[in-house]
């Protein structure tokens, strides 16, 4: 099996559609994932995101699970966390999604679910053994017995928004909601939801970005960041519109651009929602907010400020999944009622696992509204209130091959230099509490590492991650 050039995580595996992500290759990974599923597990929820190489390795992924003897039931286009919502509330142990997230769009890749999130990286190894060691024999099966093996579709949008209303005071918003609000999909797959959302919930709506261009091209790049959003922030300020919402391909992130015009990084509409909670929430005796490594020290600031527990985990949304599950299993009879949620900063999207124990940037974006209109604050009044720290990040464009060695190298120089690091995993983290951090991440979706570094001064933050990057840059330069 070839797999040169792709990169395999539990967080998903991606590589370019059509050359190191083929049609072969994902029909054999759904028969790998398929086969290593047990008797009772045998149903898979599918579902994808816009690119147009989603259709083909659609198409591949039912032929692959039909080999295995697998029922289907797929969603076609559908959010990412509308994905996981579908299949954790069908009671379905296993998914399959066909997206390639923020990546661009010559891009695509495949996340596995199992359980209640994405599997570890001893689950993957394990299907990648099938792979490796077993041919697959599309003989052993008549696919023409469609009255054996069916494919089920199910729109899972109108139950999704049935209990997300459960979770935001619905009322109280349409009664107050006066908001103009532009939102930008980037054409991905929350263009089937969060527009006609907002405007359910009473928001003037203009759209921008919604479709794709000639049919086929993306309108805007897909990872949400400021120079990709330019278009959007300019319709927010000729507009005069009171705040702007970007997503990414699949709709699990989540940008803000303010009534001014200015550009929040993700950590900043998470950290409103988790303010928010935790200044409200009155009843639970305990309260836990359960980020990652790459998050914010504005959730330091914030929990301390509430009296809530902070928990970080390693970078990977299975992570926080995972833990979050581990405490309400904890808890699960404790007689007091305990508010568990949280979500990674880069992403924007909560996590709330009474709703959607995932990645959510449609749940973000209705619980910004509602804190808006309930607030009658601006973006601008809300960003304000938050602890005020600066970021600084670069990217480092790696060979995936020596990355051990490279990250176990670094962390030898930095304690040589007197830091106190911790490692997580691959990713290793330094800094003072509540002053400043740096965290050299190695992506789970691209051949690179970030170097991202926080600080109360910004010029010590830019200071710190180009010194850090330097320091990389020279054992990466040895090691090659």
């Amino acid at each position: 099996m070839d797999k040169k050039n792709l990169i395999l995580t539990a967080s998903g595996i991606r590589g370019i559609a059509h050359e190191s992500l083929t049609i072969d290759f994902v029909k054999k990974l759904a028969w790998a994932f398929g086969t290593w599923l047990k008797n009772e597990e045998k149903t898979v929820v599918i579902g994808r995101d816009t690119r147009i190489s989603g259709k083909p390795f659609e198409d591949a992924i039912i032929e692959g699970l039909t080999i295995a003897r697998c029922k289907i039931i797929n969603l076609g286009i559908c959010p990412t966390p509308i994905i996981i919502f579908s299949k954790n509330q069908l009671n379905i142990a296993a998914g399959m999604i066909i997206s390639g997230s923020h990546n661009p769009p010559e891009w695509n890749g495949i996340k596995l679910l199992h359980g209640f999130t994405f599997i570890d990286e001893n689950e993957l190894n394990q299907i990648m053994n099938l792979m490796e060691n077993h041919s697959l024999n599309a003989n052993s099966l008549d696919l023409k017995k469609k009255d054996k093996w069916v494919v089920e579709h199910y729109n899972p949008i109108p139950e999704y928004v049935r209990w997300l209303y459960l979770h935001v005071d619905v009322n109280e918003i349409k009664q107050k909601n006066h908001l103009k609000v532009a939102i930008d999909t980037g054409a991905g797959a929350g263009k089937l939801i969060t527009p006609q959302l907002l405007t359910d919930l009473g928001c003037e709506v203009i759209k921008i970005n919604n479709e794709f261009v000639n049919g086929t091209e993306f309108p805007r790049n897909q990872e949400p960041i400021a120079k990709n959003l330019q278009e959007l922030i300019v319709k927010v300020m000729t507009e005069k519109c009171d705040v702007g919402f970007a997503h990414d391909c699949d709709a699990d992130r989540l940008a803000i651009i303010g009534e001014d015009g200015t550009w929040y990084p993700e950590d900043t509409g998470l950290a409103i929602i988790a303010n928010h909670y935790l200044k409200n929430s009155q009843e639970p005796t305990r309260k836990i907010f359960v980020t990652n490594l790459a998050s914010s020290m504005m959730f330091d600031v914030i929990a301390e400020k509430y009296d809530a527990e902070l928990i970080r985990t390693p970078v990977g949304e299975r992570h926080l999944a995972a833990k979050m599950q581990e405490l309400l299993d904890k808890y699960k009879n404790e007689p007091h009622p305990i508010l568990i949620f949280g979500g990674e900063g880069s992403c924007g999207g909560i996590m709330f696992p009474p709703f959607n124990n995932a990645r959510d940037g449609i749940f973000a974006t209705a619980k910004l509204i509602e804190i808006l209109t309930k607030t009658g604050k601006s973006m601008t009044e809300l960003v304000s209130e938050l602890p005020k720290f600066y970021s600084y990040r670069q990217v480092l464009e790696i060979n995936s091959t020596k990355i051990h060695q490279l990250i176990h190298e670094l962390k030898s120089e930095l304690v040589k230099e007197g830091e106190d690091v911790s490692q997580h995993g691959l990713d290793l983290r330094f800094g003072k509490d509540k002053e400043w951090f740096v965290l050299i991440h190695p992506s789970n979706t691209e051949p690179v590492i970030r170097v991202i570094a926080e600080a109360k001064r910004e010029s010590l933050a830019r200071l710190y991650c180009e010194t850090t990057t330097e320091l990389l840059k020279i054992i990466n330069s040895r090691l090659n």
